[in-house]
């Protein structure tokens, strides 16, 4: 055998009888990975692919704190409370979720197809994973089709579409430029039409975020809606500007603030329109989502091409520097537009707390969600772990998930800090005639952050930068997304491998199709219903799956005594176990809290309705196969007679 690392311990699967364990991983897998000398463990190359594999995991994370979902659950219940609540299911549930998928993978040499192999019972899990994979990034590419208008439009227009109005027919104008006082927005719903107050008694705050006396108008979340009597009116009668749009939507989804920077998005961008349903398809739209999907394809062959094979998680390592450097460039540009508000005005925001019910909910969401758990690439990246070292536990994995929760944390806090800031900015808004209720919708960030890079003549350039990356960051997750699920297919049909490109073709044409669904005139609302849906129900049931096969299959003396060596040197096994024990029920938890605020959501009832499509898909797998494996079983015997 190979020199392996001194330090790594046996596993009951050894590197003798990965072949007959793994039967593909030599055609298709993290074998044969640019750079990663797999086969050998050599002390030198091995520890270079290692750290090679181990950057490629950390960049999948590190886009995923790019996403809108994760500044939109700040945004939520307060930034300092979220952060809070972020740390705590870290610590509590997503890290060990990921040292579970990893360390599943190492010792079962396998990818989620093959990973709950023991127990037919179970095997359907990594179908379900799977399906998830590939719904997510179709998500994915569409909001990487959004933000690509952005970054077109922030190249191309000497004038940004973002500060003007334009009415539903496309055409522009210029808006309305209206005084107003705070003590206008703070007392009731005021009406844009004739700037008149309802009642001078009571003060209507819908909180979000929160200032002092009053509440931002542009941001989304679980409004606390409550009424006092007024209290320091002088302090808060400052004059401040606003432009408005004459648009208006009659429902209360999407919330249109008559600005041009939401104007501009939901009448051009996402061409939302009310009476339309998805008859009406977006051009600008659908042409940027097949360009997505044809780089991605293209990207595929090119690998196929260069390295004779696809690789999963053949990512750059210098990849993981650009989420920091967009974390810390939208965080001055925020201070920057701060900093350009009157005096007054900036001594009333204060940052405040909600709702702790939503936002630790949120918190257990978007914990799981940059960890990457539920979707298959951690368990891939155990299994390219295994290789590292020869068959044997690596002994560094441990701390390594711990640097690599601690580093995700941090650019989170970094992109959540550069987004409230955002919000402060964009906090003068007027309501309009309907109380907006928003509650699950995540994209109004991406106007937000249009409004966030007006600033003088850099305008053109901060949002060529601020939207260039997030659409680079969807594309990436949905790369690897992609390349997730086609190592699972592969696994449950090995054969597929020989026909690999044309299982490419499909997999990509298909995705594409299913994505221009939402390029249509309602398509906005279904995305935001889908995405909803996909991470705050599909994703911790998922998990909830994995933990149960964790209880039921690999609870043998084997597994649990590998897994206290791979958390710890002389870890008490009594505290893993009980770790391992408990964890099922903050998910179950985290899934029953997110399905009641899904019932009080603001997103349309027919969305929501079809939005549970995947999520029926996803959980059905799972039993499905189990009846197939049944069903093979218990023919078996009659074939032999």
């Amino acid at each position: 055998m190979a020199n392996r690392n001194p330090n790594s311990m046996d596993t009951i699967l050894t590197y003798d009888n990965r072949d007959a364990q793994s039967q593909w991983s030599v055609v298709w897998s993290t074998a044969h990975i640019p750079g990663m000398d797999n086969a050998s463990g050599g002390a030198q190359r091995g520890m270079r692919g290692r750290r090679k594999l181990r950057l490629g995991s950390l960049a999948l994370g590190a886009f995923l704190t790019m996403h809108c979902r994760v500044a939109a659950s700040a945004l939520t219940g307060g930034f300092f409370v979220f952060m809070l609540f972020l740390i705590m299911s870290t610590g509590l549930l997503a890290n060990p979720l990921r040292h579970f998928e990893v360390y599943l993978g190492q010792w079962s040499i396998s990818g989620p197809g093959r990973a709950f192999r023991i127990l037919p019972m179970f095997e359907g899990i990594g179908l379900a994973i799977c399906i998830n994979a590939l719904v997510r990034a179709i998500l994915c590419c569409t909001i990487a089709s959004i933000a690509a208008i952005y970054v077109i439009h922030s190249v191309a227009d000497s004038k940004l579409p973002f500060t003007y109005c334009r009415d539903f027919d496309l055409k522009p104008y210029d808006p309305v430029v209206k005084n107003i006082t705070l003590i206008m927005l703070g007392e009731s719903i005021f009406s844009l039409e004739t700037g008149e107050v309802s009642d001078k008694n009571l003060i209507t705050e819908h909180v979000t975020v929160g200032t002092q006396d009053l509440a931002w108008r542009n941001v989304t979340g679980q409004d606390l809606i409550y009424k006092r009597p007024i209290k320091n009116v002088t302090r808060r009668n400052y004059p401040q500007t606003i432009e408005v749009c004459n648009e208006g939507y009659s429902l209360g989804y999407p919330t249109l603030y008559s600005t041009p920077a939401y104007n501009f998005f939901y009448v051009e961008v996402v061409l939302f329109r009310e009476d339309n349903d998805f008859g009406q398809f977006n051009m600008s739209l659908s042409l940027c989502l097949i360009f997505v999907w044809s780089i991605l394809w293209i990207l595929l062959i090119k690998e196929r091409l260069c390295h004779g094979r696809l690789i999963w998680n053949n990512v750059y390592s210098w990849l993981v520097i650009v989420p920091w450097i967009w974390s810390v460039v939208l965080l001055i540009t925020a201070l920057i537009k701060l900093l350009s508000l009157p005096e007054a005005l900036r001594k009333v925001f204060r940052i405040g707390a909600k709702e702790v019910l939503a936002g630790l909910a949120d918190a257990l969401e978007i914990s799981i969600y940059i960890h990457s758990a539920s979707v298959g690439s951690e368990i891939i990246h155990g299994k390219g772990l295994n290789h590292y070292a020869t068959g044997h536990i690596d002994p560094h994995l441990n701390g390594e998930n711990v640097w690599h929760s601690g580093l995700l944390l941090l650019l989170t806090g970094l992109h959540a800090a550069g987004a409230a800031i955002c919000a402060l900015v964009d906090c003068t808004q007027p309501n309009t005639k309907t109380v907006y209720n928003m509650k699950e919708s995540t994209l109004w960030i991406i106007p937000m952050y249009s409004k966030c890079t007006v600033i003088s003549n850099y305008s053109h350039f901060l949002s060529t930068l601020i939207f260039s990356g997030i659409s680079f960051s969807y594309i990436s997750v949905a790369f690897i997304l992609v390349k997730t699920a086609l190592h699972t297919i592969f696994e449950y049909k090995v054969k597929l491998v020989f026909a690999e490109q044309a299982v490419v073709a499909g997999t990509i044409l298909t995705c594409m199709g299913l994505s221009l669904l939402f390029a249509t005139n309602s398509g906005v609302a279904l995305l935001e219903s889908v995405d909803a849906i996909m991470s705050g129900v599909t994703m911790p049931s998922i998990c909830l799956l994995e933990l149960v096969a964790l209880l039921y299959v690999y609870r043998n003396h084997d597994f649990i005594s590998d897994m206290n060596i791979a958390t710890e040197e002389n870890a008490c096994s009594t505290r893993i176990g009980a770790q391992w024990q408990i964890i099922p029920f903050i998910v179950l938890a985290a899934v029953v809290m997110r399905v009641s605020l899904l019932m009080g959501a603001e997103l349309p009832r027919r969305c929501v309705w079809a939005a549970g499509a995947p999520l029926a898909a996803a959980l059905l797998a799972p039993a499905l196969r189990a009846l197939r494996n049944a069903y093979v079983f218990l023919r078996r015997p009659h074939r032999a007679a």
